[in-house]
C-alpha cells in the first residue's frame, strides 16, 4: 500500500508550468528575416540546445486601434523590435519573455501571465501555450490554426489584440492581450443580485454591433 505523505504524480499542468520556466533561450542564435507580400509577417529562428523557436509578428496590419500609442504592450514591442542588441529590426523571442503563473486552462491550452524581460513598461501579455503533440494526437490542429486566422484578422478595442504567435519544436504559443477582472459570467456574479443595471447591459450589448 502506498504511503499517505507520497507526493501525488504532477499534473499535465504542473509539467507545462515547469517547462516553461526551464525554457532559456538565452544564448545568442542565428537570425533570419524573410520577406513577403505582408510586411507583417516577420520570421526569426532561434536555437537554444535542442530548442528551436519561430515568431510571427502581425503588428503593421492593425494601423487603427492596436498599434495606438496608448498600448505599452505595443510600445515596449516596438523597442525590443528597434533596440540595437536586436539588430534594430528583430521579432519576439521566447527568451524575451517570462512566465509568472498559470492564469487558467481551456479545451486545447493553457494561458499564462507572461511579460517582457527588463521591460520598463511593465507589459504584461496572456500567452496561450499548446502542446503540438497533444494537438495532433486529438485532431485539434485545425481548430488552433483557425483561432490564430481570426485573431490575426481582429481590430476591434472591444476585441482581443494577437501581438505575436510563437512556435517551438514543442509548443505553439498565442501572445494577446492581458485582460485581468474575469470574464462576462465572473463579472456578473460580482453584482448586486448578481443582475446588470441596465445601462451595463446597454454598452455590452453596444459590444456586439
Amino acid at each position: 500500500m502506498a504511503s499517505s505523505s507520497e507526493e501525488a504524480p504532477p499534473t499535465p499542468e504542473d509539467l507545462l508550468s515547469d517547462e516553461l520556466h526551464r525554457l532559456s533561450f538565452t544564448s545568442a542564435t542565428t537570425s533570419t528575416t524573410t520577406n513577403t507580400t505582408t510586411p507583417t509577417d516577420i520570421h526569426r529562428s532561434t536555437s537554444s540546445g535542442s530548442s528551436s523557436t519561430t515568431t510571427t509578428w502581425t503588428s503593421s496590419s492593425k494601423p487603427q486601434y492596436s498599434t495606438a500609442s496608448s498600448d505599452p504592450c505595443w510600445d515596449s514591442l516596438r523597442r525590443l523590435r528597434s533596440s540595437p542588441s536586436n539588430g534594430g529590426s528583430a521579432p519576439l523571442s521566447f527568451s524575451d519573455l517570462q512566465f509568472l503563473h498559470r492564469l487558467g486552462s481551456g479545451d486545447i491550452g493553457s494561458v499564462y501571465l507572461a511579460e517582457l524581460r527588463n521591460s520598463p513598461d511593465c507589459a504584461f501579455f496572456a500567452a496561450k501555450i499548446m502542446d503540438k503533440k497533444e494537438l495532433e494526437s486529438r485532431n485539434k490542429e485545425g481548430r488552433a490554426r483557425t483561432e490564430r486566422e481570426i485573431l490575426q484578422l481582429l481590430d476591434h478595442p472591444f476585441l482581443p489584440t494577437l501581438y505575436a504567435c510563437l512556435e517551438s519544436t514543442r509548443w505553439f504559443c498565442l501572445l494577446t492581450d492581458f485582460c485581468p477582472g474575469g470574464d462576462l459570467h465572473v463579472l456578473r456574479q460580482r453584482q448586486p443580485g448578481k443582475r446588470f443595471h441596465e445601462s451595463a447591459v446597454r454598452f455590452y450589448a453596444s459590444e456586439l454591433w
